[in-house]
């Protein structure tokens, strides 16, 4: 496909100022290095400029948030601290998130790209990556509850027996023992079927062995 230059270009608040290298090697859409007359760089793809589906850094949605009171909205705060933790260095989560390499689709810095793709979350949900180690766009996300959430979490180790994955509480709750219990035996070797499995031996002040 014909690249088409766009060096110069105003597409609303932007302005091209020079060609950005792909977003991974598969990626063949070109992708741009933008001005925004709020003086914030950005980079978006050549097709979402011409289409007009950038037209700002996010300036220009969060202008009208602002003036509207949107501001003020669970959905606009998920938004803000999306950027935050994955662009800004000195905010706690950025270790988790940017230093690890997770980047925003850059369509999403204009708040309405954002909510087009991901409409408004259920009352009490929050984002969630489906992959986690991938990006915040629209193919990897969805909107899950806490609960959700924090079996999903980096700190819950997934763990595979008899053709089926989940995290440690979840196989524990599922063959009504305790975590601690399966957490030992693991620790200590056993094998996750075998440890699942396996009646706890008994000492005589009734005390589990294992």
């Amino acid at each position: 496909m014909r690249l088409i230059d766009r060096m110069g270009n105003r597409y609303e608040r932007l302005v091209v100022v020079a060609r950005a290298p792909n977003a991974s090697e598969t990626d063949t859409n070109a992708r741009w290095l933008c001005r925004c007359d709020c003086g914030r760089m950005s980079t978006a793809y050549g097709q979402d400029l011409a289409k007009g589906k950038v037209k700002s850094c996010g300036c220009l949605n969060a202008d009208r948030i602002f003036k509207h009171g949107g501001s003020r909205t669970t959905v606009y705060n998920v938004w803000k601290q999306i950027f935050q933790r994955c662009e800004n260095p000195a905010c706690v989560s950025y270790k988790n998130y940017g230093a690890r390499g997770i980047t925003v689709d850059p369509t999403w810095r204009d708040y309405g790209v954002f909510i087009s793709d991901m409409g408004e979350p259920p009352e009490g949900y929050t984002i969630e990556r489906n992959d986690n180690d991938g990006p915040y766009n629209k193919s990897n996300c969805v909107w899950a509850t806490m609960k959700t959430q924090r079996n999903n979490t980096r700190r819950n180790r997934n763990l595979t027996a008899f053709g089926k994955t989940q995290n440690l509480t979840q196989w524990a709750k599922e063959y009504r023992m305790p975590r601690d219990r399966l957490h030992s035996r693991l620790r200590t070797g056993w094998e996750l079927e075998e440890a699942l499995i396996t009646a706890p031996q008994y000492i005589k002040n009734k005390e589990f062995l294992s």
